[in-house]
């Protein structure tokens, strides 16, 4: 099972619910979010923990994506053994990631990330950049446009986190578009 924590999405969780749409399309979900327990499948192959707060964190291997909201989560917490995804624009996040020395996938519309939209064919269809190679639970993915399609209109950064957390779970892989 793939372990998601989705750290610091507070208010109209926009990430939460584009993290969340996207597992629950490509394997399904358990979701651990505040008082809610829930599941969009008989056998997910997602495990998602969403925290507003968080102090410790151990759980290797698993995808850490930063929202924007991370006056609560502890700036030296443990994230070593874990893949980061965050919106590299996050001056809180930037320096989490850089104290713990951990694995992080930049995703934003600037050049030097590992994701980033280049271009939009309507409000529901981007056109996403892998820049360069990622490790994955299935190997590596190699560099690629892929296309990606959503419901609605979502902003740049979930769009792209979500993609990060489908490619970091070895779910996608380059030659296929993605559809949450």
């Amino acid at each position: 099972m793939v372990k998601v924590v989705i750290c610091g999405d507070c208010g109209s969780k926009t990430l939460t619910r584009a993290v969340v749409g996207a597992c629950s399309a490509y394997g399904g979900a358990v979701v651990i979010d505040g008082d809610r327990i829930y599941q969009t499948c008989e056998e997910p192959k997602y495990l998602i923990f969403v925290m507003c707060t968080l102090a410790d964190l151990y759980l290797p291997g698993s995808i850490v994506v930063f929202g924007k909201a991370l006056m609560q989560i502890q700036k030296n917490i443990n994230l070593n053994d874990t893949i980061c995804v965050l919106d590299s624009d996050n001056s809180d996040a930037v320096a989490i990631i850089g104290a713990s020395g951990a694995r992080a996938i930049g995703c934003s519309m600037s050049g030097p990330d590992t994701l980033s939209i280049s271009g939009f064919t309507d409000e529901n269809t981007a056109l996403v950049s892998l820049r360069r190679s990622i490790k994955t639970a299935g190997g590596i993915v190699e560099p690629h446009d892929f296309i990606v399609r959503t419901d609605k209109g979502l902003p740049v950064y979930p769009i792209l986190a979500a993609s990060a957390v489908l490619l970091s779970g070895g779910t996608v892989n380059e030659g296929k578009g993605i559809t949450f």
